[in-house]
């Protein structure tokens, strides 16, 4: 299989340059947004963003540097948004914390249906493992600290797996509820966070059990 070129030509180096790349990723979205990938190249975003494609070549080689582009901030946005919670919920429920942090997935994933069914779509495709692997840590090392602050409230010690295991069945949850409909149900956020909690807060069955020390 070829290499696909995912990186920039190049980093803007000027206001004016970083006008344009933002002006480039805010039409790539929005073409995202209305079409999916069915109407996505490079020639569609350069005319949404109203500038010449050559334009958008000096900065992007291809449609697929553009989707990684697209990515990468929708990633690092997810990240500061679960950071930010954690940090906000020193004081308050577990319960209370991981109903806004469903709050962040049911508004990442409903909010533009079609630019998010699409991006996981791609970060599936593309070879985007070593620049996705630093947003998953920072999401893991949030939930993580948010967990250890109620660690008297679980089953069991935290496992690393633990954290895996609750970012599958919420995904797995609300991409199920986003496939069938634009709107969230009213439900959708207390049905996840009650099957997160009964995951946190059932006791693993005997062979399950971590074993301790060695």
């Amino acid at each position: 299989m070829p290499r696909i070129d995912l990186r920039p030509r190049k980093s803007p180096r000027q206001a004016r340059s970083a006008d344009t790349v933002e002006t480039i990723l805010a039409a790539a979205a929005r073409v995202l947004a209305r079409e999916s990938l069915a109407g996505f190249n490079t020639n569609r975003v350069a005319e949404v963003a109203g500038v010449s494609i050559g334009s958008l070549y000096q900065y992007f080689p291809n449609k697929s540097a553009l989707v990684a582009a697209l990515i990468d901030r929708h990633e690092s946005a997810l990240a500061a948004s679960i950071e930010g919670c954690v940090a906000a919920h020193r004081d308050r429920s577990l319960r209370d914390a991981l109903l806004e942090l469903v709050d962040i997935g049911i508004a990442q994933q409903y909010a533009r249906p079609l630019l998010a069914a699409a991006l996981d779509h791609e970060e599936a495709r593309l070879p985007l493992g070593p620049r996705l692997r630093g947003y998953e840590q920072r999401i893991g090392n949030a939930v993580t600290t948010l967990l250890q602050r109620h660690a008297s409230e679980l089953a069991s010690p935290l496992q690393p797996s633990d954290v895996q295991d609750i970012f599958v069945i919420a995904k797995a949850m609300i991409e199920a509820d986003a496939s069938a409909g634009r709107t969230p149900p009213a439900d959708l956020r207390d049905r996840v966070a009650r099957a997160l909690l009964g995951y946190l807060k059932t006791p693993p069955a005997a062979g399950d059990t971590p074993a301790e020390g060695g």
